[in-house]
């Protein structure tokens, strides 16, 4: 093992050189400067790096610590842990490869608000649980829990990257105290539905005639509102008996403008597209809003708002032959959920002037596709299929996410469950 080196007295003294008085050695040029005691050691890289005490018996100590975590694979240079999180989040998001160019810009804007500014300035070696924790419960005071979550595993990746790289040892996002508040991100779904089919059959009554039948698009198709907006009476086989619709556009946004795009998860070599069949009453419902509300020819960009133009006949827009505005649509669900009871106004502003609803996310456009997805399985679909009419890859996932009680549910299952032992005698 390495001695440390005396820094104050000469190892190599010429013969009768002058010895201090306080150690009887030969002084050096640095005696009484500094501290006494050096540690010197060498990387893996065979860079030789040192470190000052005190004391003998702390710089020896220092010495057999580096020695075992060099034998052992666990040393990491001191100098390596003063790269900056920023250094390293931006590293980060120049790694990645996204499919979706409309995704590149939204990971950016994250990463550079939730985590580059509040951390960006700390030494990845400074990086402690507690401070991890005060960054989560300070993004939890203005966002929800879903996209805390989000957050918190790109910053978790970032940090997985130093501890791959050798910066620091360990993960500290991986803490006890650190996963006891770690935001999640997905809440564990309702065992009821938000909306029932009774419910849907309120909001759509209230709802502009204009809109009625996209309630029944996002109950009776599992849409999503995006891919509701996009909807197109060419996306349905008419001539045909047994009649499917082509789930094979939403409308998004990239950049704050308005772009065709595949449906969620989509991209250009893989789509995502989808294939649900529908029953003559639909067909006749989408038909009646075509007569009242003939299609609209639109023209948007395809999947960035540089793409190349793409016209769809659409069969929902605006009374001004536009594209829907989300938000203004959203102000309509909102009003048509207080119209029945579900939600309460917290003043009396006009709708669209102002007006504001308790919070209720579980009740927007999207509550149809859980009705949609706990009505199919109520009917007897199975989980696999009901997954590729959904979108999902993985049925397991259906099962966590849309399955909720349905009404009459466990009279259905009382008396299948009977059939079986009358089967049986």
């Amino acid at each position: 093992m390495s001695e440390p080196y005396d820094r104050w007295h000469k190892s190599r003294p010429t013969p009768g050189e002058k010895k201090c008085t306080a150690h009887k050695k030969v002084p050096s040029s640095s005696h009484g400067l500094g501290k006494r005691w050096l540690a010197r050691w060498r990387d893996h890289d065979g860079q030789q790096l040192s470190e000052s005490f005190e004391k003998y018996e702390d710089a020896k100590r220092h010495l057999a610590k580096i020695e075992t975590s060099v034998t052992e694979g666990t040393y990491i240079a001191k100098d390596k842990g003063d790269t900056l999180i920023k250094k390293l989040a931006e590293q980060w998001l120049a790694d990645l490869i996204f499919k979706n160019p409309r995704t590149e810009p939204q990971y950016h804007a994250r990463v550079k608000r939730y985590i580059i500014e509040p951390l960006g300035h700390i030494k990845i070696k400074d990086l402690i649980p507690s401070r991890i924790v005060s960054w989560i419960k300070g993004m939890l005071r203005t966002i929800g829990e879903t996209y805390a979550g989000l957050i918190f595993s790109h910053f978790n990746s970032i940090v997985m990257m130093a501890v791959d790289d050798g910066l620091i040892l360990k993960n500290p996002c991986a803490s006890r105290s650190v996963q006891r508040v770690k935001p999640r991100r997905q809440r564990k779904t309702s065992k009821e539905l938000p909306v029932s089919w009774e419910d849907s059959e309120g909001i759509k009554q209230n709802m502009p005639d204009r809109y009625k039948a996209t309630v029944d698009c996002g109950r009776a198709i599992g849409m999503r509102q995006g891919e509701i907006f996009a909807f197109s009476p060419d996306d349905i086989n008419w001539l045909q008996k047994d009649k499917v619709v082509h789930i094979r556009r939403q409308i998004a946004h990239d950049r704050g403008v308005m772009v065709f795009a595949p449906p969620k998860g989509g991209s250009k070599d893989d789509p995502k597209d989808r294939y649900v069949p529908i029953g003559e009453d639909l067909a006749f419902i989408l038909a009646e809003h075509i007569r009242q509300f003939p299609s609209v020819e639109i023209t948007l960009p395809w999947i960035e708002k540089d793409g190349p133009p793409v016209t769809v006949k659409l069969f929902f827009t605006s009374r001004e032959r536009k594209p829907i505005n989300k938000n203004y649509f959203n102000w309509l669900w909102k009003a048509a959920l207080e119209e029945i009871g579900l939600i309460q106004a917290l003043n009396d502003k006009p709708v669209g002037r102002g007006r504001l609803w308790e919070k209720c996310r579980d009740k927007m456009m999207h509550s149809l596709r859980h009705l949609f997805a706990s009505e199919a399985l109520n009917e007897g679909v199975d989980i696999y299929t009901l997954a590729d009419l959904l979108g999902h890859e993985d049925p397991a996932f259906t099962l966590r996410r849309y399955v909720h009680r349905v009404a009459q549910s466990f009279e259905k299952a009382r008396k299948a469950l009977g059939r079986r032992y009358r089967l049986a005698a």
